[in-house]
């Protein structure tokens, strides 16, 4: 489909292709910003489309934008609420939907719908991206359940708060307990949220503790990660007023340079289409042709049925090797790479600076506290406390959750919430992309990762 058919008269469009009946029943939607960022590109940079598109015409975000996906998108909104299935109120994942329209529904040409894997795949990889790209499907309407474990650890942040304890139980029981102001949560975070992505499940074990550490989601989706991770994942970043970066993890062949680049469009086109403002960086970490020769991996032979074979051999001299060749020989190699990309993000000062800080207001809160209860309410928290503390002896954790008050019930008053500290950053290498850049640049930049 040319250009001028892609931005043009919609309704003429699907009419043609789909018929009038079916353009009549599905509406129509309008064009979408991508749509708008792309050819303003074309425009303004006098470049043709095919330089600007990284990904296939048919799956990049920024040419989803046809009047063909308008009717696919259409179809499927009107499909869901056929079958009485209204996405926004009820999430489930894709294979879900498509077990929802068998037998009950009619594709745009007419057949029934049926459970085979070419229809399958027409849902998953067509009409579902196009539907959300477009609108027609919330992405908040599906959840990603293509793997068991998509996402193998994701540190957890408590905001900061105000209680009153009346003692911290350790492994003793004191014998005096005297009532104090602390604050409860975490007092600090650091600036970016970050993202380790690999396609194999074997690196878990190695980059669970090095995730722990810089306080960085660990995603395993066994292949290339799915628009609906990704878009979970910016969410929650989006959430936090935090930017986000993700640090691509694949096999040093055709395939695993290209999910770095498929990860980075996708990030790309989100934050033009569902989260504006929100920064975002894709660094290619690892495998790479220096760490296969640094840590002397072995190369294996690259199937005949990969059609990338002659270029990438021809660019990489190198046939392929895989991200479990680099746990088995070069373990803590393999870790310090990604590490090192992470401290780029990470401020190892910070959780002293917030210690100090913590100390500080609650030094400062607690020397009001005797004159702002008075001795008689002192007492009576403390009598509390203790006979709390007589029923839960062995119990030490349940000890301190029960002897934490609710400072406005106890007629305190509670100092402002504490600031969360947000850390500094020192980025050393490049990212793939960094939205905050030109667009242009990005994109073209993505396209020469693509070519090797």
């Amino acid at each position: 489909m040319n250009d001028q058919t892609e931005t043009g008269d919609f309704a003429g469009a699907v009419t043609a292709i789909f018929g009038e009946a079916f353009a009549e029943v599905v509406g129509l939607g309008q064009r979408t910003s991508l749509r708008d960022i792309i050819t303003t590109a074309k425009a303004d940079h006098s470049l043709p489309m095919s330089e600007l598109t990284v990904l296939a015409a048919q799956r990049d975000p920024y040419r989803l934008d046809t009047a063909a996906n308008h009717a696919l998108g259409a179809w499927l909104r009107n499909a869901l609420a056929e079958v009485g299935h209204n996405p926004v109120a009820t999430r489930i994942h894709a294979r879900g939907i498509h077990y929802l329209l068998v037998g009950r529904v009619a594709k745009p040409d007419g057949s029934l719908y049926v459970n085979d894997a070419k229809t399958w795949e027409w849902l998953s990889e067509k009409v579902i991206k196009a539907a959300r790209f477009l609108g027609y499907l919330p992405w908040t309407a599906t959840r990603d359940a293509r793997n068991t474990t998509p996402v193998s650890y994701a540190p957890v942040f408590a905001a900061p708060q105000w209680r009153l304890s009346a003692g911290e139980v350790e492994l003793y029981l004191p014998e005096h307990l005297e009532p104090r102001l602390q604050i409860v949560g975490d007092l600090y975070r650091q600036p970016w949220r970050q993202v380790v992505i690999s396609e194999k499940q074997g690196v878990v074990d190695l980059l669970t503790p090095v995730c722990k550490r810089r306080q960085a989601v660990l995603a395993t989706p066994s292949g290339e990660v799915s628009d609906q991770m990704v878009y979970d994942l910016m969410a929650e970043a989006y959430a936090e007023d935090r930017p986000i970066v993700f640090h691509q993890i694949g096999d040093f062949d055709p395939s695993g340079n290209q999910m770095a680049v498929s990860t980075a469009r996708t990030v790309q086109a989100l934050c033009d289409s569902e989260f504006p403002g929100l920064e975002a960086r894709v660094h290619a970490v690892a495998l790479n042709k220096e760490h296969c020769v640094d840590w002397s991996l072995p190369e294996s032979v690259i199937k005949d049925s990969e059609k990338r074979a002659g270029a990438w051999k021809a660019a990489m001299q190198w046939e392929q090797t895989e991200i479990d060749a680099a746990v088995s020989l070069a373990p803590d190699a393999f870790a310090k790479v990604v590490e090192n990309s992470l401290l780029q993000y990470f401020d190892k000062s910070l959780a002293n600076r917030a210690a100090e800080t913590k100390r500080a207001l609650e030094a400062a809160a607690n020397e009001r506290l005797a004159d702002t209860l008075g001795e008689e309410r002192l007492a009576e928290i403390r009598t509390a406390a203790e006979a709390k503390l007589e029923d839960l002896e062995s119990l030490v954790d349940e000890v301190n959750a029960a002897l934490a008050f609710d400072p406005a019930e106890a007629g305190v008053e509670i100092p402002p919430e504490p600031e969360v500290l947000i850390g500094a950053t020192a980025c050393r290498n490049d990212p793939l992309l960094d939205t905050a850049g030109d667009w242009v640049e990005q994109t073209r930049r993505l396209i020469a990762r693509k070519k090797y």
